[in-house]
């Protein structure tokens, strides 16, 4: 084979090739240095010839798993197999099936035919196991010859991946792609299964299924219980995921498996439709509530779907909590605390696959600052980043009328309503909004609203600060609202230090006042400055905003309860107001849940699932801590906050959802720690053990039994206190695992679920990982151009140059030429 290394210059052959059409008359003549330039311009081109080698082998590594077969038919399968092998002749193809596994469909032939293209392999699996279809095409490609591999896949592989990247480069052999499927089809898929690991007889509880959609739509929900069917109906999809929860009862102690099966006309993939989870009906275990004085009415609704109840006035030893599944914590200082508590409830959460609902009211947060509690918790009680809104927003309202004029305590009044303003503003945090309004008859914003950073700019506004004139505090009220409706922070406080002694013209004070009740966000306080204020106009505006009325009798006392005041305000961490209660809990029986009267102000954490909510505050929010859950209610449950939902008819199904949202999913025995890793093949088990001192426990000999199942498993001591052992080849469902430490006479429990294929997650071409696949190996992406890259066995096809010849034969070309003119001249002297 032959090219041109400047194809370009080829075209100056048209010149001579142009002379002779146009001068055919004299074409004797002009043929010869035709003929020449012709050659002398092809060895300008750069003529190159390939050198002789091995034949080219080229095998189709054919994706026939579940995901390309629900986007692609098999005939569009074969139609770019042959569309490869036809634009590539005189290359010897072989073709390679494979899903989970991969065979040899056809082996190498020198001329394939259509006959020869690959046939649909049967019992392959669903998944895509690159490395096995790599490996086995690898092993048929024939030694030192120039060989390829060409990947026909929608690029949604679910194994081996490295694998056949390393192997492929170790050989080097490039592996070049041609996606396969079209677009993903709306597909409707059962992403979750959800069920408490463990229930008592005669409790509800909530299986929770929830369901992917590519678009909105009608479908069909079952659920099952050991093979029977319990529950259909139909639910409406919106695009994304969708929650569904269905409410069940066991009376009888034992094991149950639940399926819950998704079904919508024209969903193209059946495999992603199911789900199943296991659930373990077992002996009544009380439930564990630490507090000082649990009030009566708390106690009634807990007890009241037949529940055991055992109460604490403090953490019990873990030990004690040993038989608990679940702690309620309410009516205890978290403050108080201490490090053994604390260290206590961990372990009983993440070691022991414990629920542990942490109830917190005013009385439980009082005191509290940077307590090591908080680290359990899915919520926090500082800002989390600067990024977020501020916590607090403030405007200062300072009266500089002629009622400041003058000197107390030996300084100019002015200068101490300077001073108050200036202290109060040092206390507040970088992250807090703050502006300033000095009035008179007139307002002027000595300082916009903005954050405060380190105080410079408000405390250089304040030194213009002077007095002068009359009063009218109507204006400034006014311009703070508006400003402040415009700040996004979690709270808002408007800060009125003056005498209250407005001028008497008419203003809309009751309009003002009806404003002031309507802003639920919006708080208002005031500092009466003087021996004789306005107490009744600053009482009725502080009535109005929720605030607190302040006095500074002795003006020189001003900055004190000037810091007083903004202590209390920035320190605020709760909400004592009637409020709504919104969430993804609000919602058949409890739809109609009652406000609260009142909730502590937190931060969920980004893990946290936030269940209930006030606006965008946290009501109540759960996460996973080791094993077990972590919920915060941020409401008491004394009756403080919480009066609405106590005295509700439905207050024992609230608290049981509650509890049923942090219900354990797996329980530990003391010292033993389980986890299941069924995303690997085989899947695997591991159970971490210690000492009841918290050492690692060494040479124990542990067994495990998964069930369904029943198979004795021994597991093999790894590392300290660490043993692992493969688990059985398992298919889509629900299963348990056991571990005993006979030794020790303890059992731990793992339920879990082994989920359908990860091919099935996904539909549709995967065109990063094809190309990653193609850059990784040195191949190429193939799209309408099915033509390969030339190889050889050492690689890429090499040329050898050939101008030579050219060269040669254009002189050789142009000597004739000249001899033929010379002869005809020297015949011509020799006649003369």
């Amino acid at each position: 084979m032959i090219r041109f290394a400047t194809p370009l210059l080829l075209l100056l052959a048209l010149v001579p090739a142009a002379a002779l059409v146009l001068f055919r008359a004299r074409l004797r003549a002009l043929l010869l240095p035709c003929l020449a330039a012709l050659a002398f311009i092809a060895a300008l081109a750069g003529p190159e010839i390939r050198r002789a080698e091995g034949g080219e082998n080229v095998f189709l590594l054919v994706d026939r798993s579940s995901s390309v077969t629900a986007s692609a038919t098999a005939d569009e399968v074969d139609g770019l197999a042959a569309a490869v092998q036809k634009a590539n002749p005189g290359v010897s193809f072989g073709t390679i099936d494979f899903a989970s596994r991969a065979v040899l469909a056809v082996p190498l032939a020198a001329h394939p035919t259509p006959a020869s293209l690959p046939p649909v392999a049967a019992s392959l699996g669903s998944g895509t196991d690159l490395g096995a279809a790599v490996r086995l095409g690898l092993g048929a490609l024939p030694r030192g010859e120039a060989n390829q591999l060409v990947l026909l896949s929608d690029g949604r592989v679910t194994g081996g991946l490295l694998d056949a990247l390393s192997a492929a480069r170790e050989q080097g052999v490039p592996i070049s792609v041609v996606p396969l499927g079209r677009s993903a089809p709306a597909d409707v898929a059962l992403v979750g299964l959800e069920t408490p690991a463990l229930v008592d007889p005669s409790r509800p509880f909530l299986v929770t299924a929830t369901v992917r959609s590519d678009e909105p739509g009608e479908a069909l929900l079952a659920l099952y219980r050991n093979g029977e069917m319990v529950s259909s109906s139909s639910i409406t999809l919106a695009a994304g995921l969708s929650r569904f929860e269905v409410r069940q009862i066991l009376e009888v102690a034992g094991t149950y498996s639940y399926r819950a099966s998704v079904k919508k006309v024209g969903d193209p993939l059946a495999d992603n439709d199911s789900l199943s989870a296991f659930t373990e009906v077992g002996a009544s275990s009380p439930l564990l509530v630490v507090s000082q004085s649990p009030a009566d009415a708390l106690l009634a609704a807990l007890a009241a779907p037949g529940r055991l109840l055992a109460t604490r006035p403090s953490v019990p030893s873990l030990e004690e909590l040993a038989g608990r599944r679940q702690v309620v914590l309410t009516g205890l200082p978290l403050g108080g605390l201490g490090p053994t508590d604390i260290a206590t409830l961990r372990s009983f959460v993440s070691e022991m696959g414990g629920s542990l609902l942490v109830a917190e009211g005013e009385a439980e947060l009082r005191g509290l600052r940077e307590a090591a509690i908080e680290d359990l918790l899915p919520v926090s009680y500082t800002l989390p980043q600067r990024a977020e809104q501020a916590s607090l927003a403030v405007v200062y309202l300072l009266d500089r009328s002629a009622s400041m004029l003058g000197s107390a305590a030996g300084a100019m009044k002015i200068d101490i309503v300077r001073e108050a303003a200036a202290a109060s503003v040092g206390l507040l945090g970088p992250d807090a909004a703050a502006g300033v309004i000095a009035f008179d008859r007139d307002l002027r914003w000595l300082s916009p609203v903005g954050s405060v950073g380190d105080g410079s700019a408000i405390y250089a506004s304040l030194r213009t600060l002077e007095a002068s004139g009359g009063t009218d505090i109507f204006g400034p009220v006014t311009a703070a609202l508006d400003a402040l409706e415009a700040v996004s922070a979690r709270v808002k406080h408007v800060l009125l230090l003056s005498d209250g002694k407005t001028v008497d013209e008419p203003r809309d004070w009751e309009g003002l006042l009806a404003r002031l009740a309507a802003q639920s966000d919006i708080h208002v306080s005031a500092i009466a400055v003087g021996p004789q204020p306005n107490r009744e106009l600053l009482a009725r505006l502080v009535e109005a905003g929720r605030g607190t009325l302040y006095t500074a009798t002795d003006v020189a006392t001003l900055p004190q309860v000037s810091i007083e005041a903004t202590q209390r305000l920035s320190r605020s961490r709760f909400v004592t107001e009637e409020s709504p209660v919104a969430g993804t809990l609000v919602i058949g029986d409890l739809a109609t849940l009652p406000p609260v009267q009142g909730y502590a102000l937190t931060y969920p954490r980004p893990t946290a699932d936030v269940l209930l909510s006030v606006a965008n505050d946290p009501i109540f929010a759960r996460w996973r801590l080791g094993l077990g859950w972590v919920g915060v209610l941020n409401v008491d449950l004394s009756g403080v906050w919480s009066r609405d939902w106590l005295a509700w008819e439905r207050a024992s199904l609230l608290l049981d959802t509650l509890l049923l949202a942090v219900e354990p999913d797996a329980w530990a025995a003391q010292g033993l720690e389980l986890w299941v890793d069924v995303e690997s093949r085989p899947g695997r088990l591991r159970v971490e053990a210690r000492e009841p001192d918290g050492s690692y426990a060494d040479f124990l000999a542990l067994t495990a039994t998964v069930v369904p199942g029943g198979d004795r498993l021994i597991l093999e001591q790894t590392a300290p206190g660490l043993y692992e052992t493969d688990l059985p080849d398992l298919k889509e469902g629900a299963y348990i695992a056991r571990v005993t430490d006979a030794a020790r006479d303890r059992v731990a429990t793992l339920p879990f679920s082994v989920p359908y294929p990860a091919e099935a997650r996904e539909l549709g071409v995967d065109a990063e990982t094809l190309s990653l696949i193609a850059r990784a190996t040195g191949g190429e992406v193939l799209r309408g151009n099915m033509r390969l890259a030339e190889r050889t066995a050492s690689g890429a096809a090499s040329y050898f140059p050939a101008h030579r010849p050219f060269l040669l034969g254009g002189l050789l070309l142009f000597l004739l030429e000249l001899g033929c003119r010379k002869i005809p001249r020297a015949a011509r002297r020799g006649a003369s």
